[in-house]
């Protein structure tokens, strides 16, 4: 098993999609980019899959899930 992504490596491909994308869309360019399965972290190492890591960034602000679109939040990511 590999080592977590980080949240900020998603927000990375949303902001490559021009900041707003398909929710499928999005998730295919993380499979393609990350590998089926991957696993995405917190800055306090909690660990989740795609759909947990999209809850836990919309719940810090830092995306928007509405209507099958992503967007970016108005908070920033972390930088690592």
């Amino acid at each position: 098993m590999s080592e977590p992504l980080y949240g900020h490596d998603l927000l990375s491909l949303l902001l490559e999609k021009g900041g707003t994308c398909p929710l499928e869309e999005l998730q295919a360019a993380a499979v393609a980019a990350h590998g089926n399965g991957a696993t995405y972290s917190n800055c306090h190492g909690d660990c989740f899959d795609f759909e947990g890591v999209l809850g836990f960034l919309g719940s810090k602000g830092k995306l928007t899930v509405a209507d099958g679109q992503v967007s970016m939040g108005v908070a920033p990511a972390c930088q690592h």
